[in-house]
């Protein structure tokens, strides 16, 4: 079998910049695809000096000689997926529904979805911290086999009619017991086989599209989304996304066989973040206000969380929230490794952390854990049931550095910045060949010869 798939996959708990290394990837690609996630994920893309946040359509869509799949593991929301399209071609893009395909086996997030999960949210003592993008809902539909799929659009009308009077019996009892409204199966058939309609000339059979393309010696990139730690087994459960976002289940949403694989690459930043609750082992302290986090004012007093959060800009580009920051932990990447199927290493932000050091006086790399009395390198998944969050070892490199966007040979970064990308290469077991520079997508180095 040809092997000309390339995997983009999140290392740690998401936003941390696949979106830099998809793009790069994508820019001679035939295909890309996105295969796990809902409207609750997604990254900034750039056509022609413009900027837009995508959350449905895959980002390789910019360059007009890709074919673009939303696979069968994605919950599409469709409204959004409009507006994304409405959007890109107001930016010029061309041809972007000729290009863009939707498996019909892909479910849909439906607005009783939306409702539910905000019901959720709204009832446990301790809440997850969702989108409320309706995700968990719509993949719980899919696993009660009350779902609703694009394929399903395509009904005669009292087909679908009678798929959405099952599907909404229990969740109308359920919405009304707790005074929210309830919804129409006769509304929502009359909404959907009209955005059925719309899509018609984009839905297609996901298994054929990709068997051509890899049969045909076609490029492949696929855009992963969430990450290693939000993965609804491999993540810190409960505080995780509804679905498989490792190697395995992305390629299952995407219609593609792991023999096709010739290369995954795993995404990080050279310090850590986290949106929402769960554990953060190497979090750093940061002032708080109403569960949300102040921007920092640059003095004495300013915690180190504060500090790596402005100087790394990290808050959510789609909800605005501020992201929990901490030093790298390198083991919990260790223990990604063969979840995640690891080839290689992108460490974004290299050039945020040797400010961050310039700034502070040093770096921190977690490179082991003092748990229950013994040192382990493996990340636990037990934190739930001791109520102990393993404690970080580090490795300390002095002072930070300066680097310019416009470098491209490794040779030519500072040396404490290899010294760093040395010490997560021995403490992971996976080489880093994409190191970020810069917030643009060409402010990246890659190594060739000297990994």
């Amino acid at each position: 079998m040809n092997k000309k798939v390339k995997v983009v996959l999140g290392g740690k708990w998401g936003d941390e910049g696949k979106g830099k290394i998809a793009s790069r990837e994508s820019k001679d690609a035939d295909f890309v695809i996105r295969g796990t996630g809902g409207a609750n994920a997604g990254h900034t893309i750039v056509f022609e000096g413009k900027k837009i946040a995508l959350h449905m359509v895959p980002g390789g869509i910019v360059y007009p000689q890709t074919k673009c799949l939303i696979g069968q593991g994605v919950v599409v929301d469709i409204p959004v997926l409009l507006e994304e399209i409405k959007a890109l071609e107001k930016m010029g893009v061309p041809d972007v529904k000729e290009r863009l395909k939707i498996s019909g086996r892909a479910h849909i997030v439906l607005p009783y979805h939306k409702a539910l999960d905000e019901l959720y949210e709204r009832s446990k003592k301790s809440p997850i911290g969702t989108t409320k993008r309706g995700i968990g809902p719509c993949y719980a539909d899919k696993d009660n086999r009350i779902g609703i799929r694009v394929y399903d659009l395509m009904l005669p009308r009292e087909k679908l009619l009678k798929k959405f009077k099952e599907a909404i019996l229990f969740h109308n009892t359920l919405l009304y017991a707790n005074n929210i409204g309830i919804f129409s199966a006769e509304d929502l058939t009359h909404e959907y086989k009209l955005y059925g309609e719309m899509l018609s000339s984009m839905i297609v059979n996901g298994d054929v599209l990709t068997r051509e393309a890899i049969e045909g010696n076609k490029k492949i990139v696929i855009e992963g989304a969430q990450a290693y730690r939000l993965d609804k087994d491999y993540g810190d459960y409960p505080n995780v996304t509804s679905s498989n976002c490792v190697t395995g289940g992305t390629l299952i949403g995407s219609h593609i066989p792991y023999s096709a694989v010739k290369e995954t690459i795993v995404v990080v930043k050279g310090y850590d973040t986290r949106v929402g609750n769960g554990p953060f082992p190497t979090e750093l302290k940061a002032y708080k206000k109403e569960d949300y986090l102040d921007k920092a004012i640059f003095d004495s007093k300013t915690f180190i969380g504060d500090l790596i959060r402005e100087m790394g800009h990290e808050y959510g580009a789609t909800t605005g929230r501020p992201r929990r920051t901490g030093w790298f932990d390198a083991v919990m990447l260790k223990s990604a490794k063969y979840a995640l199927g690891a080839d290689y290493l992108c460490i974004n932000h290299m050039d945020t952390l040797g400010k961050i050091g310039q700034e502070v006086g040093y770096i921190k790399i977690c490179t082991g854990y003092l748990y229950k009395g013994e040192e382990i390198d493996y990340y636990p998944d037990d934190i739930e049931i001791t109520e102990i969050e393993p404690e970080p070892i580090y490795t300390t490199i002095k002072g930070g550095w300066n680097v310019s966007s416009d470098v491209r040979n490794y040779n030519e970064l500072p040396k404490k910045m290899k010294k760093v990308i040395r010490l997560i290469e021995e403490t992971t077991g996976i080489p880093v060949k994409y190191i970020g520079i810069g917030p643009d997508n060409d402010d990246l180095v890659v190594r060739y010869n000297e990994i």
